[in-house]
């Protein structure tokens, strides 16, 4: 599968390939899109890019489950955010 990842003002576009059906049956290829939105708190970029990593994982189908001996862990750092 391929993917393209554009940089927006408030977060990224993940454009992908995908195929529907036409009412004969016969495959159509589409473009689709997902949007992957900043928060607005000091942190929104950090927080938005540790999603599209995830969903990144989600759409390429890794295993991440906690029972695996080895798993991959996506994660922000550091102090917390102040309320």
């Amino acid at each position: 599968m391929k993917f393209t990842i554009e940089q927006a003002d408030n977060g990224f576009v993940v454009f992908y390939q995908d195929y529907i059906s036409d009412i004969d049956g016969k495959e159509i290829e589409i473009t689709k899109s997902h949007v992957i939105e900043e928060n607005t708190s000091e942190f929104g970029e950090q927080d938005a890019f540790v999603r599209l990593c995830w969903d990144m994982m989600d759409f390429l189908g890794v295993d991440n489950s906690k029972h695996n001996r080895r798993r991959i862990n996506i994660e922000l750092t550091g102090e917390e955010e102040e309320q």
